[in-house]
């Protein structure tokens, strides 16, 4: 990165931006965390889910780097009372930048996506083989609604863009809507989600459905007109798939009731929820290094409460796989799903 790139003004904290997003891309960060403290302000970068501390700063240093990433990001330097968001390209990278007014001053993370970042092979993302089949149906479905759902950072969106990698074709027309585009992928044709233009999740969609698309990838389901539209796509004959911030496939579905969906309309129109975690891959030396998915695929009619209240979750069989087959260990498996009743 040049100072040019990042502008002119301020070398100090130029330098400093350059060398925190220099190391965060030669560690592998997926985000770096900009956390302002009492005296001054810690960098902290996320590497394998987990943050590891990094570069301190003192309090006018910290002040001018935080001004500098909203300048890159096209943020609103004077505003400093409320959530902004913002997003720049550094060398190979796009980052996407959200600030938080906290207490001691700005909280800044920012998100690093690689510009040529490809989808793994969905065989290579941790499905138990029979899983993997029954997904792969499921994803090759002329129609139906199929939900990746997890916390933020779980992979599902990537566990999305590997399936539909996996069932694009020069036969069909497979469509995404998404804020923000996060893989660019030959055969889809994407749609990149701009509010203050109007084009909502909501819009894009209707507009959308107009073009004849076979398959839908709807970024995140994040009101009721989108899972109304999402569901009645899926009932009209086309294959719609998405994400939702849920633990698991119990939980997706009361958010979905939350939202406003009969649930005749989501036991018709669901043909699975798909939860998963991320586990850290265990190495020969007994260290960390990258990590592997587990996953819980579950049909909307099986969810009540009398099923769900065996204390055994399908995520944390699955992840019990993992260990006995050497990939993760149960330590690992404790830090993401807790202690096991």
């Amino acid at each position: 990165m040049s100072a040019g790139m990042l502008g002119t003004e301020d070398p100090p904290a130029i330098r400093a931006c350059e060398a925190l997003i220099a190391e965060a891309i030669e560690r592998g960060a997926s985000d770096i965390h900009l956390e302002p403290r009492y005296q001054g302000g810690l960098a902290r970068l996320r590497i394998d889910g987990l943050l590891h501390d990094g570069t301190e700063f003192e309090p006018v240093l910290f002040d001018r780097v935080v001004t500098r990433i909203k300048l890159l990001g096209g943020i609103d330097i004077a505003e400093r009372r409320k959530p902004q968001d913002g997003r720049f390209s550094a060398g190979a990278f796009d980052i996407r930048v959200a600030t938080m007014p906290l207490l001691e001053g700005e909280r800044v993370t920012a998100r690093l996506q690689a510009n040529d970042a490809r989808s793994p092979a969905i065989d290579a993302l941790g499905f138990e083989p029979h899983m993997l089949a029954h997904f792969r149906s499921l994803m090759r479905s002329p129609q139906g609604l199929l939900i990746a759902c997890g916390p933020t950072g779980s992979g599902k969106t990537t566990t999305i863009y590997s399936a539909l990698a996996d069932r694009v074709g020069n036969t069909e027309s497979v469509c995404s809507i998404e804020d923000p585009v996060e893989i660019r992928t030959p055969g889809i044709n994407q749609v990149q989600v701009h509010e203050r233009a109007g084009l909502t999740f909501e819009s894009a969609m209707r507009g959308l459905l107009r073009h004849d698309p076979d398959v839908v990838f709807v970024g995140e389901i994040r009101d009721r007109e989108t899972a109304e539209l999402a569901a009645s796509a899926a009932l009209c004959g086309r294959l719609v798939v998405s994400t939702l911030h849920a633990a698991d496939a119990w939980t997706a579905k009361m958010r979905l009731l939350d939202l406003g969906l009969a649930e005749r309309l989501v036991d018709g129109a669901v043909t699975a929820f798909l939860a998963q975690r991320l586990l850290r891959r265990v190495q020969c030396d007994g260290s960390y290094s990258g990590r592997i998915g587990i996953f819980e695929l579950t049909e909307p009619p099986s969810l009540t409460r009398r099923n769900f209240s065996d204390p055994s979750h399908p995520l944390r069989i699955d992840a019990e796989r993992h260990v006995r087959e050497g990939r993760s260990t149960p330590a690992e498996v404790e830090r993401v799903l807790g202690a096991s009743n």
